[in-house]
């Protein structure tokens, strides 16, 4: 059987920006698929190769066995509908009219809608609850009306293939699933391919019947559910802390840790975060999202880390930019924190230069304070001639430093009664 979506490793970019590298997949026809990833991992990129919107850098896309790129657009139009994530109309039509437009493809040249092309519309409407809509200006519309006006206007096409970017983000509850019932009815009974992007990871565990994990453009998983939504997985992809339960029908659902970092009533400690070329960049915006004081240094100005900092507002001890530190900003980095009650060591190059760094950290162990290490190995990190940063680490860890490895259970243990 030919699939009705194959991809065979695929590469897309923009420019020399690669936005996908090596995306392989196939759906069956009929087959109802979720897209998911964090912000930026590809997903509306891959849906724009599949409609040959974007010409892939390398690799193949096939629908139903045929190039999208290479097909008339009247007979791509009529296999494939898509729906954006954002429908805009240049005038002002109504309801009714913007939904006939999915017929167009339908229509021989110079036709009119006739008898089949208004019932197929008003059918759509009347599934997508906009049919007594149909007389108002497109523009007056909510978002979530709008949206329910663009996936009418798809689904009046009757196409094989229905691709959805991000189709539920502006709706309410209640038209949230029946959008999505409405979905898997159409695919189970006229085998409607469906593939839709969500970020909406219980959502996507209840409708899916596989789900494709996108991350940074590549597929790290595919497959049922139950397979794919695993919480190792899920929190290198998605950078934070989750929990997969299941509920009484074995569907996963995904919920974050308990109690939530920073909630109210838990404690803030003042943090000092060592950290440097972007290394904690992500430990300080959530530290102090939290509602940590948060203080850091030393750093070169001009770091990345050290324009974070600055951004939001978080005093900082500064050296010179590409300068080794110095007595001064050394004495600030120690003045910083003599106010902390927390030390967090993030996971940045060490050289000679900012070597002193290290013997904050040792200093502040010394004195009593908990100081947090990143797990990551040091060693490709350490530059020193005679690997100091990975003796320095060493007698940390020995002093009763403790290891973190992502942002969010470094906030559950920094919440914690000392």
């Amino acid at each position: 059987m030919t699939p009705a979506v194959e991809v065979r490793g695929l590469r897309a970019a923009y420019g020399a920006a690669v936005v996908l590298e090596g995306v392989s997949f196939a759906l069956p026809p009929g087959g109802l698929a979720v897209l998911l990833g964090p912000n930026g991992a590809g997903k509306s990129t891959l849906l724009h190769c599949l409609t040959g919107l974007h010409r892939p850098a390398a690799g193949e896309v096939r629908l139903f066995g045929r190039d999208p790129a290479a097909l008339p657009a009247a007979e791509r139009a009529r296999l494939v509908a898509v729906v954006p994530q954002e429908l805009f109309a240049p005038l002002p039509f109504t309801v009714g009219e913007i939904v006939r437009m999915g017929r167009t493809a339908s229509l021989p040249r110079w036709g009119r809608a006739g008898a089949e092309d208004r019932r197929a519309a008003d059918q759509a409407m009347a599934y997508m609850d906009v049919l007594e809509l149909r007389d108002r200006p497109f523009d007056a519309l909510s978002g979530g009306e709008r949206q329910r006006v663009a996936l009418a206007m798809a689904l009046a096409r009757e196409p094989r293939l229905v691709l959805l970017d991000e189709p539920t983000s502006h709706l309410d509850i209640n038209h949230r699933f029946e959008i999505l019932q409405l979905l898997d009815r159409l695919h189970r009974e006229r085998g409607l391919t469906v593939l839709l992007t969500s970020h909406d990871l219980d959502l996507a565990a209840r409708f899916g019947e596989r789900l494709l994990l996108l991350d940074r453009g590549r597929l790290e998983a595919e497959g049922p559910p139950r397979d794919v939504l695993d919480p190792d997985r899920l929190r290198r992809v998605y950078r934070c802390d989750l929990r997969v339960e299941f509920d009484a029908a074995g569907i996963p659902v995904v919920r974050p840790p308990l109690p939530l970092p920073g909630a109210q009533g838990s404690t803030r400690l003042p943090v000092h975060v060592i950290a440097g070329g972007g290394s904690g960049g992500e430990a300080l915006r959530r530290l102090a999202v939290a509602g940590h004081p948060v203080t850091c240094g030393v750093l070169n100005e001009g770091d990345h880390d050290a324009r974070t900092a600055a951004a939001l507002g978080l005093p900082c001890a500064l050296e010179r930019p590409f300068s080794p530190i110095g007595a001064a900003a050394l004495g600030e980095a120690r003045r910083l924190l003599d106010g902390a009650a927390a030390v967090v060591l993030c996971d940045t190059a060490f050289g000679p230069g900012n070597l002193a760094n290290l013997d904050l950290a040792l200093e502040a162990r010394r004195r009593g304070l908990p100081v947090w290490v990143h797990a990551a190995d040091i060693a490709p990190r350490d530059f020193t001639p005679d690997g100091d940063a990975r003796g320095r680490q060493a007698e940390l860890m020995a002093a009763g430093a403790r290891p973190w490895s992502t942002v969010d259970a470094l906030l559950q243990e920094l919440a914690k009664p000392a």
